[in-house]
This record gives structure tokens, sequence and C-alpha cells, in this order.
């Protein structure tokens, strides 16, 4: 008996494919399943939710299930004449539009501390309808845009799924663009794939679907962006056989990468006090609880002994209803 190996590879690429997207349906509709795999996967995609999760597991399921069919050798016969299967060539177009993605974001990010006049080291926290964060460190200006589609077309999300739709009114419609990179990321990850060996194809689908969870939410500095971009440079540079220096540089990359975040991360921070200007200050705010420093035009120094996460969430709920928005310095060494 002769086993046919392309179909068997194909039938074990559309199964685990499909596995992962029926995971990603359990996960969004059992109540029991949420904590445990937003807990699992928090280290790689830093959710609050189990949103990243389903994500995740959609993208990198259907990444690999239309692979499968694709490389089946039908479909691929149909475009051979397009000259759309150079592999390598469409993994660089992936790595270039997830660049230019990461790095719109950044500039939308410096854009909105120029607009309001403040330090570019700061988290932009807008507070109506629901409260939503942002900063270059780690930018939800991607994910307030998709978030604002959503919501134009009607879609109803669990409410613990954060979609930073509150922020949409405060960026710049630059960020729309995400509606388009998205997409073309995706289908050039998926060509990229092509007939390369089974190992490297899951690699590149782990990889994409991680960029593309860092061009939603996080940015270039978020671990699923930096693993993601790192992976897909990663596959750029490695050829056939393998050689384990083929990854010096990729790693060389995402060294900097990671080595930057960390630069802005440290000499953006204020050790001495949190700087907080209000936006569109509505009613009075009490500072009752607070050592307040000074407190002119909008602008409040405050000397807290909380670490910085916790301060932040003290801070949502006294200025919830009397200002529409904040921008709060930070402090890298107390953020817990």
């Amino acid at each position: 008996m002769v086993i046919d190996l392309d179909k068997w590879y194909l039938n074990r690429f559309t199964l685990i494919g499909a596995l992962l997207i029926l995971l990603a349906i359990l996960i969004y509709g059992l109540e029991f399943l949420k904590g445990p795999a937003t807990y699992l996967f928090y280290p790689l995609l830093l959710g609050s939710s189990e949103g990243k999760v389903i994500l995740f597991f959609i993208f990198m399921g259907s990444l690999l299930l239309l692979n499968g069919v694709i490389t089946s050798g039908k479909i691929k016969g149909k475009f051979a004449l397009l000259d759309i299967w150079e592999s390598r060539k469409y993994l660089k177009y992936a790595i270039a539009l997830v660049l230019i993605t990461y790095l719109v974001g950044i500039l939308i990010e410096i854009w909105l501390r120029i607009n309001f006049g403040v330090s570019l080291f700061t988290v932009f926290v807008s507070l109506n309808p629901d409260v939503s964060s942002t900063s270059i460190i780690h930018s939800h200006v991607f994910k307030s845009a998709l978030g604002s589609i959503l919501n134009t077309l009607g879609t109803v999300l669990p409410s613990n799924i954060h979609t930073g739709e509150s922020l949409s009114k405060y960026i710049s419609p630059v960020a729309y663009l995400i509606v388009f990179t998205l997409p073309l990321v995706y289908l050039t990850s998926l060509i990229s794939m092509d007939n390369r060996p089974e190992h490297n194809r899951i690699i590149i689908a782990f990889a994409a679907s991680l960029a593309m969870i860092g061009m939603i939410d996080g940015g270039l500095f978020s671990n699923p962006g930096i693993i993601g971009l790192g992976g897909l440079i990663g596959m750029l540079f490695v050829s056939k056989p393998f050689k384990p220096r083929e990854l010096i540089k990729p790693a060389i990359i995402v060294l900097v990468i990671i080595i930057l975040g960390l630069s802005v991360e440290v000499a953006g921070s204020n050790q001495d006090y949190h700087q907080i200007t209000l936006i569109n200050q509505t009613q009075p705010v009490d500072w009752n609880g607070y050592d307040v420093i000074s407190e002119e035009n909008g602008t409040v120094k405050l000397t807290s002994t909380q670490n910085d996460k916790a301060n932040l969430i003290t801070l949502f709920s006294t200025l919830k209803d009397r200002t529409d928005a904040f921008f709060i310095t930070w402090n890298f060494y107390s953020y817990t």
C-alpha cells in the first residue's frame, strides 16, 4: 500500500487548524475555560481577558487550515501563472507591513501627546464611556480604531473583552490603517508559508498570529509584537539545510527592540512624583487621601506611596465622571 504523503500532511494541517479554531469557539462560549486560558497564555499575550487567546487560536488555526488546503496542489495550480508562490518575497512583505503598522502606531502616540502639549513619556487614559489606556510602550490606538468599527456595526462582545473604543475620539484617523494592513499581513503570511517544511510553516503561522495581535494590541514593544516580529524575521534568514548561526542576526534585531523599549521605559520614568494632566474636566476632583504637591490649571502633581498599577486603578475611580481623560507620567521602577 502506497501512502500519499502530501495528502497525509494536508489532513494533518487542516485537522490542527480546525482544532485550534474549535478551541477558540469553546473558550468564547464556555465560562470555565476563560480564566485558565487567559492565565496560561498571559506571559505570551499579556491579555487581561480571553480576547487575545481567542484571536491567537483563530489566526493560527485558520492559517494552518488554509495552508493545508492550498498546498494540496489543486488550488496552487490555478495560480501558477500569477507567480505568487515566491514564499520568501511574501514573507518580506509581511514583515514590512508589520513594521509599518508598529511605527505608525508609535507616531500616532507621539502626535496625541504633542497635540495636548504633554510629555511623550505619559500614559493616556480615556474614562468615557469606559476606561481605556494607551502609551508608546503599550499602544492601543489600532485596537481603538477596530473597536470603533465594531461599535458602529453594532457588534456586541462580552463586557470583559475590551475594545478600547473610548480612545477613538482622541486618536488620529490614520489609525484606521489597520483595516488594510491587518488583512494584508494575514494574506502575505499565508502565501509565505507555501510548501515549506512542516515545522517552518507552523513557526510562520505562530509568529504571524502573534505579530497581528501585536498590531492590534500592544505595538512594537509588547510581548506578542516582539516575539511575532522576531519569529517572522528569523524565518526570513533560515535556509535549507538549517544552520544555527542563521539566527544570530534575527536575535540581534530582537535584542535591539527589547533594549530600545526598556530604554524608553527607564528614561521616561519620573521617580519623584506623578504628574497628571486632566482633559476636559467637568467637575471638581476630591484629592482627599492623595499627597498633593501642587495643583494648577488642570495639572496635578502627586506623591504616591502606591506602585504605578495600584495608583492608576485608584485614579480611575477618583476621576471617573469628573474628567473625560487624563495623561499621567510613569515610574518604571514601581510598576508591578
